[in-house]
């Protein structure tokens, strides 16, 4: 129905709009048809009205320039005023404390503060006098004319505030104890002691502040003027306005909440444009300069831009008018053969266009087809290259990666994601520092490549990838020069050797155990034998003395006899565990029977030490592997953690499936495997524990990997150890 109704309205409109049709192509089928006519459009649609469009933009734009200018100009006015005020009333706090002298002294030296403040007095324009009011506020000289003024008594604004912050104070304007209106700083004056003794007060000379408001005065029209918290005009280009209270045009309440700005107001009748800073003292600056004589400029600007535009329109309608037929018309052609031009992609010979026009125009045309062929043969040329280029990047069996000289990441291939587990979204466009495939920034070889003198480097380093797993790499780095021969960016080409380091490591334990089963062939024929005749006589021994009347001492060195060659028998036979491994052949079971298997077998030592075990299954972990050799190595794992537990601890046992992978992970919080030995835990023969072999973990190790996965550790000392079992498929 909805449909129906807009069909309907279409209809209705376009029905409507036929008459208008019909008009518009009346009056535009002679204009098309006209050169002159649509040069005339032309000239009214595309000069005219630009023309004025671009005077008037020239205008406001001149407004907005010279606006901004005088902003700028009474700004830096208003610094610079600012900055010179702040400086001579240093200057003058300088001098006072030169007058005042230092600490050292118990009595103040009134006669030489006097004779100093002469001195200061004749080479400084900004200080008018200077007197001296002691802690009983008691004016006792008044350089330069009056040295001894003992008795009169004067309540300076600012002596309580000097004797409790010990620093300067600069006034409002204020009476002096001669019923005079000035501004003035004092400083506190202390002893040795560090007790107050009065002030020294110098009163500024508003004239001269007068002058440095006027120094900065760029022409007619400026004003500018220093006022205090009270809106009291301490100074000011017009001498009449001091000691006046600042006009409420001016944005005097604003100066005082604000650091320093920019405003519009109302100067002695005329509309203004003012900066306004606070000085460092708690005085405030304005600082301005009339709009009417300001834009002067502008409207002078404006008459000669009328002038100028009605001239430059006379003399375009009559070039118009009298180059139309050869030029407007070919340069129009022109144009549209460009554009058409343009959507082509194939190449167009000089010679098929034999009726170009041998003029300007003709060659322009022929220049045009020229440079269009070369274009879109070096494109062509490009997209190759860049398509070869890709294709052999994406073909090489390593990861590649690139950096700009901002270290963001620019480029990786196929070999790179699939080695880090990351797609290349989410990595293109990072920080390489920010890329969780390090410990830390410094391992990034290609953050060194950037700031290193050489050229390129060539190391052994490591890759987390996005599963955690770490992968030892080869690193070939090489930076980026542009025509310039600057740097703007690096390279690196990553190898993964960890399948290499792991069978070189084999080789080695294999050499390793090649060697200690000799060893312990050699035990076995040698010790084993006799072991087991001294077995079955110390256990005769402890059972002929158990049941003998025999001293307790006697029992107790028996049973010690039997203990040592039993623990004497277990390491013997733990050696000859280690020498040779059960090679049944390898069948199909859970991971998580044989872990409760070995849970069931140590249930009683773990609850003799209160550990409680927590477990965490995802999946049966259906795996193909040798069941005794995991017991063994399991049993070796959780009995090692029991053992770390000293007591009410937690033994969490996780089983986890990837998707090619099979996790389990034993998860203890006993007192964890200090940092110096981790590097030594699968050396034979290492051991942490007073009784212990050396060869629990080392076994467990060995026979994870002869089912196809890798053993690894992770503890901190004080909080507990993780040993992890990953199996491959």
């Amino acid at each position: 129905m909805i449909n129906e109704m807009t069909f309907d309205m279409t209809f209705i409109w376009w029905d409507e709009m036929k008459p208008f049709t019909k008009i518009k192509r009346m009056l535009w089928n002679p204009i098309r048809r006209s050169i002159l006519k649509k040069s005339v459009l032309i000239f009214i649609f595309l000069l005219v009205l630009p023309t004025l469009l671009i005077y008037q933009l020239i205008i406001n734009y001149a407004e907005e320039m010279i606006e901004e200018d005088i902003i700028s100009a009474n700004v830096a006015s208003t610094e610079s005023i600012v900055k010179r005020v702040n400086n001579e009333i240093s200057s003058v706090v300088l001098q006072l404390h030169l007058i005042a002298g230092n600490r050292e002294e118990s009595n103040v030296d009134v006669e030489r503060m006097y004779s100093r403040s002469r001195q200061a007095i004749a080479q400084s324009s900004i200080i008018r006098s200077v007197y001296y009011l002691n802690n009983e506020s008691k004016v006792m000289f008044e350089s330069p004319f009056a040295p001894e003024l003992e008795g009169t008594s004067y309540l300076y604004p600012k002596l309580n505030e000097m004797q409790w912050t010990h620093n300067y104070a600069v006034s409002n304007v204020i009476q002096n104890y001669n019923g005079e209106d000035v501004v003035s700083v004092g400083i506190p004056v202390f002893n040795e002691s560090n007790s107050f003794q009065g002030a020294l007060i110098a009163e500024f000379s508003q004239d001269y502040l007068s002058e440095i408001v006027d120094s900065v005065s760029t022409g007619e029209g400026h004003f500018g003027m220093l006022i205090d918290p009270e809106g009291v005009v301490l100074a000011s280009t017009n001498d009449e306005a001091v000691g006046e209270l600042i006009s409420n045009d001016l944005p005097s309440k604003r100066i005082f909440k604000e650091v320093s700005g920019v405003s519009r107001s109302v100067y002695e009748g005329d509309q203004s444009i003012i900066a306004y800073q606070t000085l460092r003292d708690g005085w405030g600056l304005v600082y301005g300069v009339s709009e009417e004589i300001a834009f002067a400029p502008v409207r002078k600007l404006s008459y000669v831009l009328t002038l100028s535009f009605v001239g430059i329109l006379i003399l375009s309608f009559l070039f118009i008018v009298a180059g139309i037929r050869d030029i407007v018309y070919p340069i129009i052609r022109l144009t549209n053969y460009a554009k058409a031009y343009r959507r082509k992609t194939f190449y167009q010979e000089e010679e098929s266009s034999e009726n170009l026009r041998k003029d300007e125009v003709g060659e322009l045309t022929r220049t045009i087809i020229s440079v269009g062929n070369s274009n879109y043969e070096k494109q062509h040329q490009l997209e190759e290259s860049e398509r070869y280029l890709n294709d052999m990047i994406e073909g090489i069996p390593y990861g590649m990666i690139t950096i700009n000289e901002q270290a963001v990441v620019t480029h990786v291939n196929r070999g790179f994601e699939d080695l880090v587990g990351f797609s290349r979204i989410e990595l293109v466009g990072r920080p390489l520092s920010q890329l969780p495939i390090k410990h830390t920034d410094e391992d990034f070889m290609l953050l060194k490549a950037l700031i290193s003198v050489e050229p390129s480097i060539e190391c052994e380093s490591y890759i987390i990838d996005a599963r955690g797993q770490r992968h030892i790499v080869n690193i070939g780095t090489s930076r980026f020069y542009n025509g310039k021969n600057e740097i703007i960016g690096s390279i690196a080409v990553l190898q993964d050797i960890s399948q290499m380091k792991m069978l070189e490591s084999r080789v080695k334990q294999n050499d390793k155990l090649a060697l200690i089963g000799q060893i312990t062939t050699g035990i076995a024929h040698e010790i084993k034998n006799p072991l087991a005749i001294l077995t079955g006589s110390s256990e005769m021994l402890r059972e002929e003395v158990e049941e003998a009347n025999s001293s307790e001492d006697i029992k107790e060195l028996a049973r010690d006899i039997d203990h040592v060659v039993k623990r004497m028998k277990t390491i013997v036979n733990n050696f000859l565990n280690f020498a040779k491994v059960n090679k049944a052949d390898a069948r199909p079971l859970h991971l998580k029977t044989v872990i409760d298997e070995v849970l069931h077998l140590v249930r009683f030592k773990l609850k003799e030490r209160n550990v409680k075990v927590v477990k965490k299954y995802e999946t049966n972990g259906d795996y193909i592997g040798y069941y005794d050799e995991l017991i063994q190595a399991f049993l070796n794992i959780i009995l090692n953690a029991a053992d770390a537990i000293k007591e009410d601890g937690t033994l969490t046992v996780r089983l986890k499936e990837y998707e090619n992978q099979l996790h389990v992970a034993f998860q203890d919080t006993g007192t964890g495997i200090m940092a110096s030995n981790l590097e030594w835990l699968f050396d034979p023969f290492f051991s942490t524990k007073e009784d212990g072999n050396g060869l629990g973990l080392t076994i467990a190790r060995d026979i994870i990997r002869e089912n196809n996965g890798e053993l690894t550790v992770e503890s901190v000392e004080g909080k507990g150890t993780t040993i992890h079992c990953w199996f491959h498929r």
